[in-house]
């Protein structure tokens, strides 16, 4: 017995090797399934058709195949494609059934199982081509004070030549440009966008577009009231000063920005009575504003100054 084992031993081993190799190859080529989503690509025979509308954009499917080929197969090396034959010139709604024909796979050892949906929904329309004018989309506000000059606004082009779905584009009369932030803005500025067009349309001519932004200070009026007058340089003669009004309402003109900031208790209001004696007298209002800030009323405001002696 023990000289049939030691007896070609060699060949015994190599025998041995042979069927563990094979038993690792055929569990290898075992059949296993995997399911994938992949994305659905429609084909139009006819130039002049489109598809503007589609039940769905991604298909999933299932596949056999052995271990070896699908364990390690990714959804972007598999494609599912579908052709609308030429036969279809009209615009509508169709349906079609996709086929495992039609899901392209990189080995021909691997089967297609399910697909799921079975049915796709599409709606077809007539392609047309359409200008579209172009405008701008702000985002925000300039900083106070400042404004958007739309009657400076200027925009190279100004218009896009596009092409799509007849029943989408018959609804435009233009077309939007990536967003353009203004917030804070102060100056004047430049960008230059693409234009943004609904799915299904594509650009026919140039889609970057620059834009000018004039951005200017804002100008304004504002009313202050009960500002208060105030006694510049005391009279020469002793005694009571009564002042009518001792309180005004102005309306000033400029910066909004400088104006926003203005309060009446802030503003400088005086009426200068140097040298004066006792009496009766009209004497101008007077006022110290920001440079960029003046009265609206060009007539100047007169306060009636009474000097009387103190009564004991």
């Amino acid at each position: 017995m023990m000289q049939w084992i030691s007896r070609n031993w060699g060949l015994k081993v190599i025998s041995l090797v042979l069927a563990i190799g094979t038993w690792y190859y055929a569990v290898g080529e075992e059949n296993i399934e995997v399911t994938r989503v992949i994305p659905l690509k429609i084909q139009m025979a006819s130039p002049q058709m489109t598809v503007s509308e589609i039940s769905t954009k991604v298909v999933q499917v299932t596949l056999s195949a052995p271990r070896t080929l699908i364990v390690n197969l990714a959804s972007q090396d598999i494609q599912a494609v579908h052709k609308i034959g030429s036969e279809i010139k009209t615009a509508g709604e169709y349906s079609f059934r996709l086929e495992a024909s039609e899901i392209r796979l990189p080995n021909f050892q691997i089967r297609v199982v399910k697909i799921v949906p079975e049915t796709v929904t599409v709606k077809l329309d007539e392609l047309i081509v359409q200008k579209l004018e172009i405008q701008p989309d702000f985002v925000g506000e300039p900083a106070v004070g400042y404004k958007l000059l739309s009657d400076e606004l200027r925009l190279d082009p100004n218009a896009i030549l596009t092409q799509g779905p007849k029943g989408v584009l018959e609804k435009m009369k233009s077309a939007k440009t990536e967003p353009i932030d203004l917030v804070g803005r102060i100056r004047s500025f430049y960008r230059t966008v693409e234009v943004k067009l609904p799915p299904g349309v594509k650009p026919m001519s140039e889609s970057l577009v620059n834009v000018y932004i004039p951005i200017r200070e804002e100008f304004g009026e504002k009313e202050f009231k009960d500002v208060p007058v105030r006694i510049l340089r005391s009279p020469s003669a002793s005694g009571v000063v009564d002042l009518n009004p001792d309180k005004v309402t102005l309306v000033l003109k400029g910066s909004k920005l400088y104006l926003e900031k203005l309060a009446p208790e802030t503003l400088l209001a005086y009426v200068d009575l140097a040298d004066l004696k006792k009496g009766d007298y009209d004497r101008p209002l007077q006022m110290v504003l920001p440079e960029n800030v003046s009265l609206k009323d060009k007539e100047p405001i007169k306060i009636k100054v009474a000097i009387r002696s103190l009564t004991k």
